[in-house]
């Protein structure tokens, strides 16, 4: 099934998934929880407080030329002696992986440089351990992994001098194409289990898009990179997706060729409801809505809500939706449902579970109460 034909067809129907991240340090009883809570659209985890090199500003930088590490911080220093080396030898590994012409065998230890080791992500390789299991994938419909978007990794790793590595023309280019080459090892990986795939773009700094500090970005730059990440998940067959906080310009991510946008419902519907002519165009070329409305970024929210207190939540918020011109059904069948960030933050573990015992059954209950749990 190619990219068209998948997104056209692929309608969530209220089905759940995660962000990524749970407060756990064991990956194996975590990664049990994330499959029985999200057995139809499961999502590697991601361990944060397991080690630093979990952290979604450290996670993805496996690879990445002429980057120093001083204690549990990194930095890239274009005055290494062997840059350009570093930079020659990373260009070629990239283009191995790319280029057709390039014999199958060559092309696939090229892109298996680009790997996630189980230093950086042991939550990737119990995921697919776990997958090797007899009837672990019973019911599931797709699976999930996801990257650090190239604007918040380009914004938050800098150089010698402390500049955001996003302004530098060349350090950009490596952050966009190693991003790039992450989310294709994924779908490689993912993909050997004959499902589709989506991966999601995480990008939380794009809540300061527009703000003082990245004003000399432009709005251009911004929808070239993702879409240069999201065109390589097309080129393999999958979805991509993109979870972004609080009142991001959401025009912005409707301009790209993204498939899923995913928002917090729960704190910040109505930034995205302030677009209904661009998301009206979104609607039309398949996109669909990942719906944050479980809670975890409040303990005590993640601790007193109930599945009728997020239905009724979601309810109000599919009437603001009517209210501007949307289809009631449509909305309800496009709708994914999902976390409101990663709970590998504030939440506690025992809190991290509530929230997947509540996504669970929020997705079951919405799905049963709109008939989707018959089809």
């Amino acid at each position: 099934m190619n990219t068209e034909t998948l997104k056209h067809k692929f309608e969530p129907c209220c089905l759940a998934t995660t962000i990524g991240s749970l407060p756990h340090t064991d990956a194996a009883r975590a990664t049990r929880l994330m499959l029985k809570s999200t057995p139809e659209i499961p999502s590697w985890v991601q361990f944060p407080k397991r080690d630093f090199h979990e952290n979604m500003m450290m996670q993805f930088t496996e690879g990445l030329p002429a980057l120093v590490q001083d204690g549990d911080r990194i930095s890239f220093s274009t005055l290494t002696e062997n840059f350009a080396e570093q930079l020659t030898d990373f260009y070629e590994r990239y283009l191995a992986a790319t280029e057709e012409g390039q014999n199958i065998k060559n092309r696939s230890e090229a892109l298996d440089s680009f790997s996630l080791s189980s230093r950086y992500a042991i939550g990737f390789s119990e995921f697919m351990a776990r997958l090797a299991e007899p009837s672990v994938l019973g019911s599931a419909v797709m699976l999930k992994g996801q990257v650090t978007g190239p604007f918040t990794l380009g914004t938050n790793l800098v150089d010698q001098d402390g500049r955001c590595a996003y302004y530098d023309e060349q350090l950009r280019d490596v952050i966009v194409k190693t991003v790039t080459m992450k989310a294709m090892w994924q779908m490689a990986r993912l993909g050997a289990f004959g499902l589709p795939v989506m991966i999601f773009i995480d990008e939380p700094s794009l809540l300061g898009f527009g703000k003082m500090t990245f004003l000399s970005i432009s709005r251009e730059d911004v929808i070239l990179d993702i879409n240069e990440v999201a065109a390589a998940i097309h080129a393999k067959g999958g979805l991509a997706g993109v979870h972004c906080e609080e009142n991001t310009d959401w025009s912005l991510l409707m301009e790209t060729d993204l498939d899923v946008l995913d928002f917090d419902a729960y704190d910040h519907i109505q930034g995205i409801t302030l677009y209904p002519a661009e998301l009206t165009r979104f609607f039309e070329r398949g996109g669909c809505l990942g719906w944050g409305i479980v809670p975890t970024l409040d303990k005590n929210a993640a601790a007193t809500e109930t599945v009728e207190s997020l239905l009724e939540r979601f309810e109000e918020g599919i009437e603001q939706f009517v209210a501007r011109g949307f289809d009631r059904d449509l909305l309800r069948r496009r709708a994914l449902i999902t976390p409101s960030c990663g709970a590998g933050g504030v939440l506690t573990e025992l809190l991290a579970e509530r929230v997947l015992d509540l996504l669970r059954n929020l997705s079951m209950t919405l799905r049963t109460r709109y008939g989707f749990a018959q089809k």
